[in-house]
C-alpha cells in the first residue's frame, strides 16, 4: 500500500516564478517613478520660462510704435531665472499686415538649459 502525502505550500519553482514576478514589479515601478519625476522636472523648467516670456510680453506690448516699425528691441539678453541654466531671451516687434500698419506683433523667445529649450509667446498689439 502507497501512502501519498500533499505538502502544503510552495514549491521551489513556484517560489523563484513569484520572486521574479516581485522583481519585475519593482522593477517597472522604479522606471515609472523615474519617468514621472524627470517629467515633471521639465515641466516646471518650462513654465518658469514661460512665465519669463509673458512678463517680457506684458512688459514691452506698451513699447509698440503706431505705425508699425519692425525691430529688436532685445536680443539675446543673458537672465538669470532660478532654477534654469544658460538662459537668454529675445524680444521682437514685426508688422504681420502691411494693409494695416497699426498692427504690431510682439514676440517673446526664452532660451534656457542645455541641451537648449525655448519658450515663445506672442501678442497683437493695436495702437
Amino acid at each position: 500500500m502507497i501512502i501519498h502525502r500533499k505538502q502544503s505550500g510552495f514549491t521551489a519553482v513556484e517560489l523563484l516564478i513569484t520572486l521574479f514576478v516581485a522583481a519585475a514589479f519593482l522593477v517597472t515601478g522604479y522606471q515609472l517613478y523615474a519617468l514621472i519625476i524627470k517629467d515633471s522636472g521639465n515641466a516646471r523648467a518650462q513654465a518658469r520660462a514661460a512665465n519669463v516670456a509673458y512678463d517680457y510680453i506684458r512688459q514691452y506690448s506698451p513699447s509698440a510704435g503706431n505705425p508699425c516699425v519692425a525691430s529688436t528691441p532685445v536680443s539675446n539678453a543673458p537672465i538669470t531665472v532660478s532654477g534654469l541654466q544658460h538662459v537668454t531671451v529675445t524680444v521682437t516687434y514685426t508688422c504681420p499686415y502691411s494693409s494695416t500698419p497699426t498692427i504690431t506683433k510682439v514676440d517673446a523667445i526664452v532660451y534656457y538649459n542645455s541641451p537648449q529649450q525655448s519658450v515663445e509667446y506672442a501678442t497683437y498689439v493695436n495702437k
